[in-house]
Order: C-alpha cells, then structure tokens, then sequence
C-alpha cells in the first residue's frame, strides 16, 4: 500500500498544481508498472525473442521508440527462471531506466564511465551499444553491489566492462572519458511503482543529503570527462533539489559546462523548472526533461544532458 507523507503530497500539489494532474499523479502511483524486457543484442535479436515469445503464446506489445523493449501481457511465470532470461538473452528493465544509457549514445571504441553501475542494467545496456568495443568503467563502492554487477554483466555476455569497487567522487582527476553516465543515488520516490517501501525513508533531510552528494559526484564527472565530451545525468525522483538543483549548482561552478538538447525517443516529457520555491535555476532547464509516470505508465524520472567545450570558459554549447 503506497503512503504519502504530508510533506511530500505538499511537494506534488506545487509541481503539479492542476487538480487533475495531481489525481493522475496519486492514481496510477498505485499501480505496478508494466512488465518490460530488454532484448539483449549481445546475445539475439528481436526477432528471435519474438519468435520465441509467440511459440510459448506469450503476449507481447512493440513499443513505439525502443525497437529493443518489449511490454510483457499475459505472463504468467517468473521471468527470472526462464533460460532465455538466466542465459543472458533478456533483461527485465523499466522503459524510463532505459532512457539514460540511450540518451548518452556511446559508440563501439569509445571510452566510458558509468559512475553508480550496480546493479548493472545500464552498464549492460552501454556494453550492448558499444557492441562489447572499446571501455566501460562501472564503478560501485559496496562489495555485494559489486558482485551482483559483476554477475549481472556476465549473465549478459558483456567483455568490455572494468568494475571498479571504489567511491566514484575519489577517482583519480587524471583519468578521461569520452562519456560518462551519472544515474545518480538518490531520495527514490520514483520507485514507488516497484517498491511501495520506496516511500518508508523519504523525508525533506533525505532530499539534501543525496542533492550534497549529487553534486559531488558531478563535480567529478565533469573533472573526468574530456574536452568535447558528454554526461548523462540521471535520477528517479522529481525533487528539484535533486534534478535541476543539482544542475544549477554545478553549472555555476563549471562554466564549461552547457546543457544540451536531447530527444527521449517519442515518451511525453516535461521540460526541467526555471524555480521552485524561493530558488532560480541556471537557463537551459527548458531542454531537460521531467517523466512523470501518469505521462507515460511509467516510474518518475529525470534526465540532462551536459557537454564540455573545448575551453573552461568557452560561450556556447557543443
């Protein structure tokens, strides 16, 4: 049963006034989220997993935009326990967690960072894109996270990723990468379609602790990113604090960073705030994009993407 604190029911009503809206909003938050695979190319095609699915008379939709994903009907077993699962050929992932890794786009050859991996469905979704060429850095600094991303990664026939138990913020500055994805830890309210207990820790001071953090590691990410490059940042929660909060204090800090425009492949976006509450945001907000799950059946999310121009102080983006 999903349990709304006052205060963050406070919060929704001010990011979404419409009385409507907001309905919206706490009527599907109710709801599971459809059940979604990720066809692992690595492994097989799309064709073979649906040739597969219409021999077992499962049922199954296309989704407009993400020509690997499939939305799951009548399942009636465990998708886990499948050989086509335990085997590496799909991967039960969220249509809004597929977002980032294809918004970063990393081509085969290239060098990448994936800075908070585990449990491992981006970085394995990064390799896929890169057709397992060039590097994935996936960093995790908990041990048992480590060794699900590690089993995860291998499940899926990845052979270009490095893991890399370690603190992503104390990453040597003399590294650099051509991409890098920060799907950032933070106040998870947007899980609450997937775990009702997403909820059961959420307070205000959670929100201020994990935006400190954000920052921190994005700070960093644009200290390993190369002239040229991209980030992807990312989070599951709509907090502003956490979204363009975090934004707007790095930008501030890192002038050679621009937001950039980027397409989310058809889904019904929300641009970024220009405010919230007593704070102005950086401009460029416009171009980054709010998920709301009444929008898309899906769980809330955030999305930016930021290049690095060739001089600390250059005007313009890339």
């Amino acid at each position: 049963m999903v349990q709304f604190s006052s205060r963050l029911l406070e919060r929704y009503k001010e990011l979404l006034p419409e009385p409507k809206d907001f309905e919206a909003y706490l009527k599907i938050s109710k709801k599971k989220f459809p059940k979604i695979i990720r066809i692992n190319t690595l492994k097989t095609s799309p064709e073979q997993i649906k040739a597969w699915m219409k021999e077992r008379h499962l049922e199954y939709s296309e989704i407009e935009g993400f020509p690997h994903a499939l939305q799951l009907h009548n399942v009636w077993m465990l998708m886990g326990g499948i050989w086509e699962t335990r085997n590496g050929f799909i991967h039960a992932q969220e249509l809004a967690s597929q977002i980032p890794a294809r918004v970063l786009a990393p081509k085969p050859g290239e060098t990448v960072l994936d800075m908070a991996a585990a449990p491992g469905n981006k970085t394995s979704q990064l390799a896929e894109m890169m057709q397992n060429q060039g590097i994935v850095v996936a960093v995790e600094k908990n041990k048992e996270r480590c060794k699900s991303l590690r089993y995860l990664l291998n499940r899926l026939g990845v052979v270009n990723a490095i893991v890399c138990m370690q603190d992503a913020t104390q990453l040597p500055s003399t590294l650099q990468f051509d991409k890098i994805l920060l799907d950032a830890p933070c106040s998870g309210e947007g899980l609450l379609r997937k775990k009702a207990q997403a909820l059961k820790g959420w307070t205000e001071k959670l929100v201020y602790q994990r935006a400190e953090l954000q920052v921190q590691l994005l700070k960093k990410a644009v200290q390993l990113v190369r002239p040229g490059g991209e980030i992807v940042y990312s989070v599951c929660t709509l907090s502003p604090e956490e979204c363009e909060g975090v934004l707007t204090t790095v930008l501030k800090a890192h002038p050679e960073m621009k937001i950039v425009k980027c397409d989310l492949f058809g889904l019904k976006t929300r641009p970024g705030l220009s405010q919230f509450r007593n704070r102005q945001f950086e401009k460029g907000m416009e171009w980054t994009h709010r998920l709301y799950p009444q929008d898309n059946n899906s769980q809330s999310f955030f999305v930016a993407k930021l290049v690095k121009s060739h001089g600390k102080h250059a005007e313009g983006s890339a």
